[in-house]
């Protein structure tokens, strides 16, 4: 399996200042804050490049129990852990 190696894009919540990467989500298009390191426990979204493009995907259940019988770094959307994330919700 290749690493991805994240350290060119690193990047600081500016809220918090945990350490995120900036990725584009796989199914909206829009950016998404992903937490820069992978959580085995709790981790859903992989990252992938994509010509040169950071992209995010939201595993599924059935993809989930896949990737992590795989060993594959997962890693958590930053809003799910932010202690801030309230600040950056947009109001529907």
């Amino acid at each position: 399996m290749t690493t991805l190696n994240l350290a060119p894009r690193h990047a600081q919540c500016r809220s918090c200042r945990a350490s995120i990467v900036w990725a584009v989500s796989a199914k909206t298009g829009n950016q998404m804050p992903v937490d820069y390191n992978p959580n085995p426990a709790k981790g859903n979204v992989l990252l992938q490049l994509d010509r040169g493009q950071l992209v995010a995907a939201v595993l599924t259940d059935r993809q989930l129990a896949g990737a992590r019988a795989a060993g594959t770094d997962l890693r958590t959307e930053h809003h799910a852990t932010c202690p801030d994330a309230d600040m950056y919700r947009r109001q529907r």
